[in-house]
């Protein structure tokens, strides 16, 4: 990886043969060293032309002193530096005609840098994503210092209908947030990934797009808030599971730190076509609720998984420990996938859901009668500002299944019944 050097009295460009042939020696072994040249200030520019950055040899490449817009293709080639000053970045756009697109293909050995002329956190703003090209890619590159100067831009953020494949990639010591995702992004691809040393939380993401993170095989950790934020930005704070890219199916992996939830999960019919959403969380899973937010499920065939293991329970909790957290509510769903199993569902029953009397840490019904099909296996509700279960106006063709269900400190009944 290159050593950076800044220097920044003379931003002379110094042809590479010259450096080249001043450089070699008689008696070199091994391969030559690459050049050490000086930074080449690029303009501000709108770019609308496809536009090429080489490798210019050891050090800075490039300096862009200014958030630079990108509405025509950027490639990047492998081992290019470039070096933001404060108030810089790259906007991708490809809006209506334009044509904005990133590709920042690294290797291992030449990573792609993306740094501030100075080494501090907030040095300079972000990349920001607002290209749904098919091209976008940041594979083996290294995004660092950004943030901008009150930590409020996530150093890679993407938007809207942005698209990018984000593998091998290390995202360190930024200001704010590593990494922002929206309810309309899209980060299919996440591979592999490094989220370390950020001050804010490593990622922000909508609730809709933590199908695509990929487990403890990204790494986060050491940053200033250890678990990955959950929240849509939505103006009702509403994160839906519903048909999504590669289909309805949300699976949620265990990523190493907890996720923090704020907002509430709705798994629902899709608002478009009806495919009944389907929410699997997996083993290891720690989700921690802000107050009064919760998991709802709605409309027939939507389907709840909740599969922890003996050695890998599920952890549900909330911040501020008994009754700081919504709970789950189950309106209706006959789907037989739905399944509870080695989880703890600790802290819920803050309040009720609509039309209950009491608030539990898992409600089962609603308004009217209705049928719910659930199995519940190995799980334990603690710490309930309510009741442990409260189930109301079950259908005649309900199906629940408790096996080996505890229960310990709840303000109210164990199982509650409202008719």
């Amino acid at each position: 990886m290159k050593k950076f050097q800044f220097k920044f009295q003379n931003f002379l460009y110094i042809p590479l043969a010259f450096i080249a042939l001043t450089s070699c020696s008689s008696d070199d072994d091994g391969a030559e060293p690459d050049p050490v040249v000086e930074p080449l200030v690029l303009d501000c520019s709108i770019i609308t032309e496809a536009m090429v950055l080489e490798d210019r040899g050891s050090g800075i490449d490039y300096i862009w002193p200014c958030a630079v817009k990108v509405r025509a293709p950027l490639t990047i080639e492998p081992g290019v530096t470039i070096a933001f000053e404060q108030g810089g970045g790259l906007i991708i756009d490809d809006y209506d005609t334009r044509t904005g697109a990133l590709i920042a293909n690294g290797t291992e050995d030449k990573p792609i840098v993306f740094t501030g002329t100075s080494q501090t956190p907030g040095a300079w703003n972000r990349i920001y994503m607002d290209s749904g090209d098919l091209n976008n890619i940041l594979n083996h590159t290294i995004i660092e210092y950004a943030g901008g100067t009150d930590g409020s831009l996530p150093a890679l953020t993407n938007v809207n209908g942005s698209k990018v494949e984000i593998k091998n990639t290390i995202i360190r010591n930024n200001k704010g947030n590593g990494v922002f995702v929206s309810t309309y992004a899209n980060i299919d691809g996440w591979e592999s990934n490094t989220v370390i040393g950020n001050q804010g939380y490593p990622m922000q993401i909508a609730a809709r797009k933590i199908k695509f993170l990929d487990g403890t095989a990204s790494l986060y950790a050491d940053n200033g808030m250890n678990q990955i934020y959950v929240n849509s930005e939505s103006i009702y704070n509403r994160g839906f599971i519903e048909d999504e890219v590669n289909g309805p199916l949300h699976t949620w992996l265990n990523p190493g730190v907890p996720f923090f939830i704020e907002e509430n999960i709705f798994v629902r019919q899709d608002r478009e076509n009806e495919r009944p959403g389907h929410l699997k969380i997996t083993e290891g899973c720690n989700i921690v609720f802000a107050e009064n937010y919760g998991i709802q499920v709605y409309h027939d065939n939507t389907v709840l998984e909740v599969l922890g293991s003996v050695e890998n329970p599920v952890n549900f909790s909330g911040q501020y420990g008994q009754g700081s957290w919504k709970g789950i509510n189950i309106i209706q769903s006959i789907s037989n996938l739905n399944k509870i199993e080695n989880a703890v569902i600790a802290d819920a029953g803050q309040s009720t859901w609509d039309w209950f009397n009491q608030p539990g840490g898992l409600s089962l019904g609603g308004q009217t009668t209705h049928a719910v099909n659930l199995t519940l296996n190995s799980v334990h509700i603690t710490n309930s500002g309510g009741c442990g279960i409260v189930e109301r106006k079950m259908a005649s063709n309900a199906s629940l299944v408790y096996n080996d269900l505890t229960f310990a400190n709840n303000a109210g009944g164990d199982i509650c019944e409202e008719l």
